[in-house]
């Protein structure tokens, strides 16, 4: 029986690297509300954490909520991280990644992917069917898309930017799919009227 468990231990010892296996010894001292532990765990691991975090919100400040939200579940289920389940890092990513598209279908009309979709714009990055469907250069289509409403922007970003389905945005701003295609259409046919405006010869008076 002790050769078998011998066995077990030394097989399973390399699943965790050094930094792993440390980061495993701290989550078994939070778990038991070691406030020093805790600590060293986020001075450790919430770097990593926060660059997850702004990669799924796209703004710093709800990065940090985000962050704060997700450390304070860690502290609270410590004692629930199995570590011949997951790293853990994996597991505090998992804790976060969640916490994140939680803040998303909370706030969803936040700007979070508008601001994506403005950064693009402004580097040249504009998607080609966009920008070549109206006739629009960037700089045109990034004022055309300003003049739409937040929730068609919303949408019309994560259709074109992100290539999200329909229902995958309805998923994403926490909204009916009818209401979606709504939204998409209407804005899509916002910006089809200012590009035919802007190409309409003009009557009388000085251009």
């Amino acid at each position: 029986m002790s050769h078998d468990a011998s066995t077990d231990a030394t097989v399973s010892a390399p699943a965790l690297d050094e930094k792993s296996a440390h980061l495993a010894a701290l989550l078994e001292r939070v778990s038991r509300r070691d406030a020093r532990a805790f600590e060293t765990l986020y001075r450790t691991s919430a770097p990593s954490l926060f660059g997850l975090a702004v990669r799924v919100t796209r703004t710093s400040e709800s990065a940090e909520e985000v962050l704060q939200d997700g450390f304070i579940k860690i502290w609270r289920f410590a004692g629930s991280y199995d570590p011949g389940k997951a790293s853990p890092s994996t597991w505090m990513s998992s804790i976060v990644k969640n916490q994140a598209l939680d803040y998303l279908r909370r706030n969803p009309y936040g700007g979070i992917y508008v601001e994506e979709l403005d950064e693009r714009i402004a580097a040249g990055e504009a998607e080609p069917d966009l920008s070549h469907e109206f006739s629009l250069d960037a700089e045109r289509l990034s004022s055309y898309l300003g003049r739409l409403t937040p929730v068609q922007r919303q949408a019309i970003a994560l259709a074109y930017f992100r290539g999200q389905s329909q229902s995958e945005i309805a998923h994403t701003l926490d909204a009916p799919i009818g209401t979606v295609k709504t939204w998409i259409s209407r804005g899509l046919e916002s910006l089809r009227s200012m590009a035919e405006a802007r190409h309409a010869p003009h009557r009388g008076g000085i251009y």
